[in-house]
């Protein structure tokens, strides 16, 4: 039963908020201040240990938890719009674990404008930086790329939605803010499974929410060769 302050405190109903978290595997989001940044990402429930009264989740990003310090952690579902704060007990790369919270606040829309988890797209605030106009791609193109290390060394080839593309960079989509950092490198493979002529390497300038739809993000990459 929610309360008239916004809040649930029924041990139960917390219960069943985590029960049905882990089953439907529903994501959610997570977001702590580091410095002067705020890390953002995207996670989900594994286990719910009622025992122990302890919660397990797991990173939906491949490069795992970002995460420093098991400090101050904010708790949100989009879903239905429920949220707390926490301190995890254990983290690691592929796993954390905090304990099941005594309150979780139902949050407001109004409050929900005023934190932008991961800056929203603006076409126009750019436009005026770019060497050539970029052309919007159609639902179905594609970009496959690879990652380049600080040793040069290629990752293994990934493919994602192409956004949109020009002279000097491109964007694409992912589902996950974290599954890309500023000032990463990557090579251009092929676009619409087919090979590039030539070399295309570029560095990832931007991460940002796309207006379009809102479970989703776009990296923008600034072409260097």
């Amino acid at each position: 039963m929610i309360q008239e302050d916004g809040s649930i405190t029924d041990e139960f109903e917390i219960h069943s908020f985590f029960r049905v978290l882990n089953q439907n595997k529903g994501r959610i989001w997570l977001w702590q201040r580091d410095e002067e940044n705020r890390i953002v990402q995207y996670a989900v429930i594994r286990k719910v240990d009622l025992i122990k009264q302890i919660i397990h989740i797991s990173p939906c990003s491949s490069k795992g938890f970002k995460f420093k310090s098991i400090d101050e952690f904010f708790f949100y579902c989009a879903d239905i719009s429920l949220a707390f704060k926490f301190k995890a007990r254990d983290i690691s790369k592929e796993m954390m674990i905090f304990p099941i919270p005594k309150k979780i606040q139902k949050v407001s829309k109004a409050f929900l404008k005023d934190v932008e988890l991961i800056e929203k797209e603006n076409e126009d605030k750019f436009k005026h930086l770019r060497n050539s106009p970029r052309v919007q791609a159609s639902s179905d193109q594609s970009v496959s790329l690879r990652r380049v290390d600080s040793y040069g060394e290629l990752s293994h080839q990934q493919s994602f939605l192409l956004y949109d593309i020009s002279g000097g960079g491109m964007g694409f989509q992912v589902d996950d803010p974290s599954e890309f950092d500023i000032g990463e490198k990557i090579q251009v493979v092929a676009i619409n499974s087919k090979e590039v002529p030539k070399k295309m390497s570029g560095e990832v300038v931007s991460i940002r929410q796309n207006s379009e739809k809102l479970d989703g993000f776009k990296v923008g990459v600034k072409f260097t060769s």
